[in-house]
């Protein structure tokens, strides 16, 4: 009984578990998914939103005029306005800086990337560097002032500090250990859903598990990281930034521990109340049987005033218990017809 009985509660068991793990699985997989695309949504939002201030703000005649009387109080505005930003400014076609919105001296930027891109014909331009201004790692935006003809007067650019994007893209929380990361297309951080673990200088993850992975298409992925195992899913912005959404794989599978625990206490119940039936049952039928052999062999020695127990049970031990009864009745009357015939 408990061997037939434990092959099929193994069975149930067995494929009720892995029935949970591939339904919590996509369960998991289904929120990081859904997570990741809704903040790509919103950075998609975001970034869009910004470009439209960069170029609605170059197409103005104050910004073209290439004079920084008229072109401060702009900056200044849309600095006032959009309080993620440290500094707004523009340069000529020359990379020297005419207007900001910080009051701080001009510079020169014809050495950075984002102004070579955008003088050379691209239409905006993001990197991700460490500010000339502030020496911390930050986000530049960049879009072309257009004359006549489409001339190329100038730059308009805005910065932020990373940790400031951290907060305005990256607020993801999954339970206590999940959180987003922004990387751009070469790997480096823009926001992180902990921005205290953004330093001084710039943060090179383009080894991150997660965008390796994603590079050879295994999506979710597990990795693990610090000594902990870790679950995360990566999705890419239309600028082609890439997000990471990633928690912790202890907390992400917890219910389904429990569940798997509660599932192995209850087979264990199950079991164990089988193995007493079991013993109970055995017992009700050895015990009678042992009873009768005892009988039919004390009947095989001439213990003919032997009495039979249990022929009063109406199962198949009764009907065996009867059947002795009556051999022993037979026996008997043998012997007393042998006796008188003697």
């Amino acid at each position: 009984m408990i061997v037939v009985a434990l092959i099929p509660l193994g069975g149930v068991w067995y494929i009720s578990s892995y029935q949970a793990r591939e339904d919590w699985r996509a369960n998991i997989n289904h929120r990081l998914i859904g997570t990741a695309e809704g903040v790509v949504k919103t950075i998609n939002a975001w970034v869009d939103m910004n470009v439209r201030v960069l170029r609605q703000n170059a197409a103005l005649d104050d910004i073209k005029s290439g004079v920084a009387e008229r072109q401060d109080p702009i900056l200044k505005a849309i600095g006032g306005a959009y309080d993620w930003t440290y500094l707004v400014f523009t340069t000529d076609a020359n990379g020297q800086n005419i207007g900001r919105n910080d009051g701080n001296p001009l510079q020169s930027y014809a050495d950075r990337e984002y102004f070579k891109k955008v003088m050379s014909g691209d239409s905006f331009v993001q990197q991700v560097l460490v500010g000339r201004t502030t020496g911390k790692p930050a986000l530049i935006l960049a879009a072309p002032i257009l004359g006549g003809e489409n001339e190329r007067l100038g730059v308009i650019a805005m910065a932020m500090h990373l940790t400031d994007v951290s907060q305005q893209v990256a607020d993801v929380h999954l339970g206590e250990t999940g959180f987003a990361i922004l990387v751009d297309e070469q790997g480096k951080a823009i926001a992180h859903g902990r921005p205290d673990q953004l330093t001084e200088s710039l943060q090179d993850l383009s080894a991150h598990p997660a965008l390796m992975a994603a590079a050879s298409g295994q999506e979710p992925i597990v990795y693990e990281q610090d000594g902990k195992q870790v679950v995360a899913y990566t999705a890419k912005t239309l600028n082609g930034w890439t997000l990471i959404v990633q928690q912790g794989y202890d907390e992400a599978f917890a219910p389904l521990r429990l569940a798997e625990r509660n599932a192995l206490i209850l087979l264990g119940v199950s079991l164990a109340t089988v193995i007493i039936l079991a013993l109970l049952l055995a017992q009700r039928l050895a015990s009678p049987i042992r009873q009768l052999t005892t009988t039919a062999d004390n009947l095989s020695r001439g213990k003919l005033d032997e009495k039979v127990m249990g022929t009063e049970r109406g199962d198949e031990i009764g009907a065996l218990a009867r059947a002795i009864d009556r051999m022993g009745v037979s026996i008997r009357m043998a012997f007393e017809r042998l006796q008188k015939a003697s």
